[in-house]
């Protein structure tokens, strides 16, 4: 059973989950319009698009941990978790219920709501700008542009596009798998407190490891580009070759979050033994 695959016992489950578990991400999912409307309406949207939708991506990282979090629930406490392991499912069923429910589900509803808020409110707020405050189209398409899924564009320090949202997203969600499989109880709290001071650590151990190396004081960023300020107080700034930014890229925005979520299916199966 542990190690088979039943489509049909697979769509059961799914069904199941989404039964049990309706009501409560239902709330979670109107929770999350109220937020993304709150951030379209109090933002000063007017003057600038790019913090709004920012805004909106960040509550979809945000809320995809919950997501997540909620659908593994079962594992909170001894019985629930026992009783949730006892069904006629296997572990890749189990595992594959999240998955579907975060990508297939949870992602597509979410980015679906996000682009219908962000037409309404920019098309408002274009009106409103060219009525009131007679704003030229060249003024529109720099401070009202309209929320856009495209990969190729680029971040600036204003706005998170999608093609950086999307990874992020991929990889917080695995975070969320194991700290869900891992902690029993509080799984959230302790699974955020384990990924910030991961993070910290390793952010502060590259920059010393740098600094020691250079000899001078360095700021790492993306693990791609080192800021350096010489004790002269010069600022010089060293970027690795686009081959390695590459490899680098693909390895934080694609191998680690697959692995995060493989070892949420190696964690699930060993539940099960």
């Amino acid at each position: 059973m542990n190690n088979t695959f039943n489509f049909r016992r697979f769509g059961l489950l799914l069904r199941k989950t989404i039964y049990e578990k309706g009501l409560v991400l239902g709330g979670f999912f109107v929770l999350s319009v109220v937020l993304i409307i709150f951030s379209y309406s109090s933002s000063g949207t007017l003057r600038q698009s790019a913090f709004a939708q920012s805004m909106g991506f960040t509550i979809g990282l945000f809320g995809v941990t919950i997501f997540v979090n909620i659908l593994l629930n079962n594992f909170s406490k001894k019985s629930t978790a026992a009783s949730y392991l006892s069904l006629p499912s296997s572990h890749f069923e189990k595992w594959l219920v999240v998955f579907v429910s975060t990508f297939l589900i949870f992602l597509p509803m979410f980015l679906i709501i996000l682009k219908v808020i962000d037409t309404l409110f920019i098309d408002y707020y274009r009106e409103l700008a060219i009525t009131k405050y007679h704003y030229s189209a060249a003024q529109l398409e720099t401070s009202l542009t309209y929320l856009t899924y495209a990969f190729e564009e680029k971040d600036n320090l204003s706005r998170m596009s999608f093609g950086s949202f999307l990874p992020t997203f991929f990889g917080l969600s695995g975070v969320s798998v194991v700290g869900s499989l891992y902690f029993n109880q509080k799984s959230y709290i302790k699974s955020a407190l384990v990924f910030l001071g991961l993070a910290v650590i390793l952010s502060l151990s590259v920059n010393m490891l740098f600094g020691t190396v250079i000899g001078e004081k360095t700021a790492i960023m993306n693990f791609t580009k080192a800021f350096i300020t010489t004790q002269k107080e010069k600022h010089y700034t060293v970027s690795a070759s686009e081959s390695v930014q590459s490899l680098i890229k693909y390895f934080m925005m694609i191998f680690i979050p697959a692995a995060l979520w493989l070892i949420g299916l190696v964690r699930l199966s060993d539940k099960e033994v």
